[in-house]
């Protein structure tokens, strides 16, 4: 007599491993995919989101610039100070580099003003802020905080009302109409490229 099969054949079982396996590999792929995707999305948001916030933080300092004619110290026969003089001065060049510095208001209404720099050195992009005070001279910043990193290029342009954009090269501006800062990052997921106009400033 013959009796019914039970069960599985060794070899219909070592088929539903290897389709099983198959499937497996195939799920681990697409979510080793998926997981990439999402760190290299993250990455880049969090690169965008401090890009974002220096250059906001930028051009608030812009924004609140002091007038520009500032009131020079109180006293006769007594040489202007620096801190009377331009409220926006700016220097773009390949050999010494991007280095804007401003006098604002300060951040807590009342407080006066306050000198604040940014400079690009190596490939990170500083920022430093002294104390705000009410009186003539203002101190100087000193320490800066790092606020972008991987710039490899900043180039700055200055509106001349009467040839347009220009090209700082080595000179010094004082008090531009207007400015256009052009900046160059290195990321992992390539280069990028960054332009902001800030203006009128008259």
């Amino acid at each position: 007599m013959k009796y019914p099969q039970q069960g599985f054949t060794l070899i219909e079982v070592m088929v539903a491993i290897m389709l099983m396996a198959v499937v497996s590999l195939i799920a681990w792929r697409g979510l080793d995919s998926v997981t990439r995707a999402d760190a290299h999305l993250q990455a880049s948001t969090e690169q965008t989101q401090a890009l974002l916030r220096a250059l906001n933080q930028l051009q608030l300092d812009v924004s609140l610039r002091a007038g520009v004619e500032l009131a020079p110290p109180p006293g006769e026969n007594q040489p202007p100070s620096p801190d009377a003089l331009a409220a926006v001065t700016v220097r773009s060049s390949d050999s010494k580099g991007f280095d804007l510095q401003l006098i604002r208001s300060a951040p807590i209404p009342g407080d006066g003003l306050q000198r604040v720099r940014w400079w690009l050195k190596g490939q990170t992009l500083y920022r430093a802020g002294a104390a705000a005070r009410d009186r003539f001279p203002l101190p100087a910043p000193k320490a800066g905080v790092a606020v972008l990193d991987q710039v490899s290029d900043l180039q700055v342009r200055v509106w001349d009302n009467d040839k347009g954009w220009r090209q700082l090269s080595g000179n010094r501006q004082e008090n531009p109409v207007g400015m256009e800062i052009t900046l160059v990052r290195q990321t992992p997921q390539g280069v990028e490229h960054y332009r902001q106009v800030l203006g009128p400033l008259d």
